[in-house]
């Protein structure tokens, strides 16, 4: 995904959406040459038949359909369509990206709740963050194209370290319900909790009961996402409104054509569509925004960076693991030593003694309590108000 976020980082600069204009990668113009290329070129191929190519007789004819093509050109209720499409696909888009499961937490967890002093405990924590990464991999692998070219099957992943031999096997028999793998390795994490809590890895056994909530709040996300991948928006809805610009396309093609050409002073007006294909444009535009959000886990520069992700979840994993078991990249005990170099330095405090008070006078009378006498009913209406 594109980041543009750098040139937009002050409001006081003069028109800084400007800027963004003259970008190419990740741009409108990327997406949209091809199509506005060849929309140039018909109308002009248009505008030279009609002017070089046909006799008075065919003019008129041509000049009929132009006309009958501009009266109903407006009438198409483009606006409509494209306004209830993005609206629905940028919503869905915001719900995917939303519905990317983590997991950080999980790791992070594990590594509070394990015991140090076992020998089994690295062992139980590798295999466990090996699992959560093989599933969030096989998850994202089944919507992100990407992703499963750079996995296609389950060998890769077990060259890659993600997947042992005989844990391919049992996936391997559910290969024609490839996108249930992940759910499947998920399981396999919550087992693994279980034996760990059976054989006494866990700091406290709650510990373990605690843990299985962020790890079924991940299987959650997987299932969502799964779920986006296999309901996708209805084709009928993708067709209509494609249809409906195309339309609106071709119909402006003749319908914006200049066919009185005596009456028209400038060149550009004959032959150059300037101003119908603004029109065009804007609605082509709108469209290919719509398109893009369908599937963001693509190829295309706006959709998510799944991959970059994906490094980023396992290089995380390794950091947690690292300082779990070695240490390592562990700054704190020699933090802790040199606190006093710190902003927030150690500063010696010395309590200042609360003067003795001999036993007699602490205890209080009644008529010490303060309140305590006859006007007191008046004092409490007062202190209510």
């Amino acid at each position: 995904m594109v980041n543009y976020y750098d040139d937009m980082a002050s409001v006081k600069q003069m028109c800084q959406t400007c800027s963004l204009l003259f970008r190419w990668q990740g741009s409108i113009y990327k997406i949209l040459w091809r199509q506005v290329l060849m929309y140039f070129v018909t109308y002009i191929a248009l505008g030279l038949l009609y002017k070089l190519a046909l006799n008075e007789d065919d003019q008129r004819t041509f000049e009929k359909i132009a006309l009958c093509c501009a009266k109903y050109a407006d009438s198409i209720p483009v606006v409509l369509f494209l306004g209830f499409f993005t609206g629905t696909v940028m919503q869905r888009w915001w719900a995917v990206y939303a519905a990317i499961p983590g997991t950080g937490k999980i790791i992070t967890l594990a590594t509070f709740y394990m015991k140090r002093d076992n020998a089994q405990s690295s062992k139980w924590l590798r295999t466990l963050t090996r699992y959560l990464i093989l599933a969030w991999m096989m998850c994202m692998r089944t919507t992100c194209r990407p992703l499963r070219n750079k996995y296609p099957t389950l060998e890769s992943m077990q060259r890659a370290g993600f997947l042992l031999k005989h844990e391919a096997e049992i996936l391997s028999l559910e290969q024609e319900e490839s996108h249930k793998w992940s759910l499947r390795v998920i399981n396999w994490a919550l087992i693994l909790v279980r034996q760990g809590r059976d054989e006494g890895l866990f700091e406290n056994p709650g510990d373990a009961t605690r843990l299985l909530d962020p790890i079924v709040a991940f299987k959650k996300s997987c299932s969502v996402v799964l779920k986006y991948q296999i309901t996708a928006i209805p084709l009928s809805f993708v067709q209509a409104v494609t249809l409906t610009v195309q339309i609106f396309g071709l119909v402006s093609l003749m319908g914006k054509q200049f066919v009185d050409f005596p009456t028209k002073l400038l060149v550009i007006d004959c032959y150059l569509p300037i101003l119908p294909a603004m029109q065009y444009l804007a609605y082509l535009s709108w469209l290919k925004l719509g398109e893009v959000a369908v599937n963001p886990f693509g190829e295309d520069d706006d959709d998510f960076d799944i991959i970059g992700l994906f490094e980023n979840h396992v290089e995380l994993a390794g950091d947690l693991l690292q300082l779990f078991e070695l240490d390592q990249k562990n700054p704190v005990k020699e933090s802790l030593e040199q606190t006093s170099f710190t902003l927030f330095k150690l500063e010696e405090t010395h309590m200042r003694k609360l003067p003795e008070v001999p036993a007699e006078a602490a205890i209080q009378t009644e008529e010490d309590i303060p309140f305590m006498d006859d006007d007191a009913d008046e004092r409490d209406v007062m202190i209510s108000i």
